[in-house]
């Protein structure tokens, strides 16, 4: 199952009404959810080149050792951004944008306001146990940490040094998620 079928699932059967994606890209996972939930989402995205990052090359330059491309194109962050703003237009006031990297931008969100975030930004360790960290103040009480590429070493990694093996679920595609 991807990852935005499994968060439509969460959502449905939690009764979710706000949720916060890092990492949008394109917005494949935010329109999914527009289009098949009531959600408000936030939606966080640097939508840049990100030169001081030593992990950005292969993440967004070339493929990353544990995905499964085949082939890769290197990433036009303005055309991306653009195409997300127009497709986002269509939800008017359920979609917030945040234009900014993940860690720089925590506070433009309340604590206690979502019931999910959604973590598919950069992958690298210990960045996404850092973005766990951080961002847990922002979860309402029993709300959800989610990703995907748990596959990607870097990922699962992060994933168990901010819960414990075991200790968190992993379903559909390498999709993972924890109860807080």
């Amino acid at each position: 199952m991807d990852r935005y079928r499994v968060i439509e699932r969460l959502a449905k059967q939690h009764s979710w009404t706000r949720g916060c994606e890092l990492g949008v890209w394109l917005g494949v996972t935010t329109f999914w959810l527009m289009r098949n939930t009531a959600l408000h989402m936030t939606c966080v995205d640097a939508w840049e080149h990100q030169p001081d990052n030593p992990e950005y090359a292969w993440q967004y330059e070339s493929i990353p050792p544990d995905s499964r491309a085949t082939q890769f194109t290197p990433w036009d962050h303005e055309a991306n951004e653009t195409a997300f703003r127009t497709g986002a237009d269509e939800w008017g006031d359920r979609i917030a944008i945040i234009k900014g990297r993940a860690m720089a931008v925590i506070d433009q969100i309340p604590d206690a306001s979502l019931d999910f975030v959604f973590h598919d930004g950069d992958h690298s360790h210990p960045y996404v146990w850092e973005e766990i960290k951080a961002y847990r103040s922002k979860l309402k009480p029993g709300g959800f940490h989610i990703g995907d590429d748990h596959n990607w070493s870097t990922v699962r990694k992060s994933v168990q040094s901010a819960f414990g093996p075991g200790n968190y679920t992993v379903t559909g595609k390498d999709v993972w998620y924890k109860q807080i």
